[in-house]
């Protein structure tokens, strides 16, 4: 009798144990507290600096004064703002939410990671402090609601960032797999307010580690209809400004009926400017439009 009530003694310290286990753990989550970056700034209850590690990255240092965990949400659409005094670099907008976790009366440092927003000023460098950030216009907010609900690679996300933000053209968003980007595309010209482009210019974006941004284009794509009074090859290529022909010569039966022609050329030699695609007959042009590089 006496080992059998040790043994329920036993059971009964086990249910012990558990249930201490579990009130523990309801009293870690009910202690955590979740709240938006704007939320907690207003509360009082963290105090944040911001810090470029070189180009457009950032370490992040948040002080918890409250007794909780805090869940902070950064959210897409975020803005970091330059704060270096006389000399103005990029902001650094985010595109996907992140949940920055700092445990109670402590300080926890995190890695950000952004797109540029401002294509015309200096290229953040190492050092340069940032302001604790904010929500940018509502057009960059909802470009970045977007992008963190699909997926794109960073290249195109950057000239999408910048279609809004600088105005660059939406042509520019696009990809190696422009099936994928074409429906991003789509989303930036009506957040725009303006027709789908007519053509497509896939740029490759760089970062260095000193802030320097480069924007180069590699190619030109479009798909054009023309037609001829009669049945005639022609020459489609692209001229500059002077009129002077600047690609190669993409050769195409034509005739009454609407013929689509399918372009692509290499653009990686040209320089800014303004261009034009034409098609010529030896009859004539019979097509002609202009673009900016």
């Amino acid at each position: 009798m006496h080992y059998i009530k040790k043994a329920g003694d036993m059971k009964s310290i086990r249910k012990i144990i558990v249930l201490s286990f579990v009130l523990i753990t309801i009293n870690g989550l009910a202690i955590k507290t979740k709240l938006n970056l704007q939320q907690a700034f207003n509360k009082k209850a963290i105090v944040a600096k911001a810090l470029c590690t070189g180009g457009l990255e950032l370490d992040y240092s948040i002080s918890n004064f409250s007794r909780d965990t805090l869940a902070l949400l950064l959210p897409a659409g975020w803005r970091f703002n330059s704060d270096g005094g006389k000399n103005d670099f990029q902001d650094v907008f985010i595109t996907q939410d992140q949940i920055l976790v700092v445990a109670p009366k402590s300080q926890k440092k995190f890695h950000i990671k952004g797109f540029c927003c401002e294509a015309s000023k200096s290229g953040p460098i190492k050092g340069i402090l940032y302001t604790n950030g904010k929500l940018a216009d509502s057009s960059l907010v909802q470009l970045a609601r977007y992008l963190n609900k699909t997926k794109f690679d960073e290249n195109t996300q950057q000239n999408a960032v910048w279609a809004i933000s600088d105005n660059e053209p939406t042509a520019n968003v696009t990809s190696v797999n422009d099936s994928v980007a074409e429906v991003l595309r789509r989303f930036v010209a009506k957040l725009k307010g303006e027709p789908l482009p007519w053509y497509t210019m896939l740029k490759r974006t760089r970062v260095s580690n000193y802030g320097d941004v480069t924007n180069k284009p590699v190619s030109f794509m479009a798909d054009v209809q023309v037609s001829a009074p009669s049945v005639c090859y022609s020459y489609c290529y692209i001229i500059d400004e002077n009129g002077a022909q600047v690609s190669a010569k993409i050769g195409h039966w034509v005739s009454e009926a609407p013929t689509e022609l399918k372009t692509n050329f290499k653009i990686a030699d040209l320089k800014k400017g303004n261009y034009k695609l034409v098609v010529n007959t030896n009859n004539g042009g019979i097509f002609g439009r202009e673009f900016k590089i």
